[in-house]
């Protein structure tokens, strides 16, 4: 089986100081974020595990709970009461700007390595981490609920207190025969959109060449193009090479040289 990933772009109608609550969702969702990442800064091994380990090791450095009611790094110190799901949406948007940034790191330490190694000089400037956040707030299940084909209702931080809104949607429908992932706060200029990833599953067709020896009845369209006064010469195959058709596009010595 094979899966494609669609994503569904719906505009959001909301109430004027709604826009203010996004805005303030998304600030504090980006400080979270950063937070994530210097804490993974300060214990990099965490990038060695898994993502569902590293999430849970990354709470236990940072949430307090009763088995562990002093955690190293505390995220109390950004804001106390943190919905959980928001917070590891923060987390996971931080590993995997960890994981991109180590990544380039050690391939630039390579690179570098290896024109050394060769007596050479070695002028590209190493890769930076993130220096500002404008990441987009994901919305895990938990953070939103009761959408239906034209509303949401949504958990956002609206600069003083989490509350639950219902805005109104439209634009392109979910489709019926997808299985859909989690929403996306994304802000265009002045106006607030939900993205939502949605996963296809099919059978895949197979190579070409499959296609092609399992069924007799393809048939190909091949195109050579700039031959000698013609633009192209396309021609209607069968998988065995027999012409079935041609169409001459003429006008190539017109434009020679374009």
């Amino acid at each position: 089986m094979a899966k494609a990933t669609t994503t569904i772009k719906q505009v959001l109608n909301y109430q004027t100081e709604h826009g203010a609550w996004f805005a303030a969702n998304q600030a504090l969702f980006n400080r979270v974020t950063a937070f994530y990442y210097g804490v993974i800064q300060a214990h990099e091994k965490v990038l060695d595990l898994s993502n569902k380990d590293a999430l849970t090791a990354l709470e236990k450095l940072t949430h307090a709970t009763q088995s562990h009611p002093t955690p190293a790094m505390p995220l109390e110190d950004i804001l106390e009461d943190i919905p959980a799901l928001f917070r590891r949406a923060a987390i996971n948007a931080a590993l995997g700007s960890a994981r991109s940034f180590y990544s380039h790191l050690t391939k630039w330490r390579k690179r570098k390595e290896k024109a050394e190694a060769k007596g050479k000089k070695f002028h590209e400037r190493p890769p930076v981490a993130p220096r500002t956040w404008n990441k987009s707030t994901t919305l895990y299940a938990g953070m939103w609920k009761e959408r239906a084909k034209n509303s949401i209702v949504i958990k956002v931080w609206t600069g003083t207190c989490w509350s639950w809104i219902k805005v109104r949607i439209t634009g392109r429908e979910l489709p019926s025969d997808g299985e859909m992932g989690s929403p996306s706060l994304i802000r265009h200029g002045n106006q607030w959109w939900l993205h939502t990833p949605v996963e296809r599953q099919f059978k895949s067709p197979g190579t070409i060449e499959k296609q092609v020896a399992t069924n007799v009845q393809t048939k190909m369209c091949a195109v050579d193009l700039n031959i000698n006064e013609n633009i192209a010469v396309c021609t209607i195959q069968t998988v065995e090479g027999t012409i079935l058709a041609t169409q001459f596009i003429h006008g190539g010595r017109r434009i020679s040289g374009f």
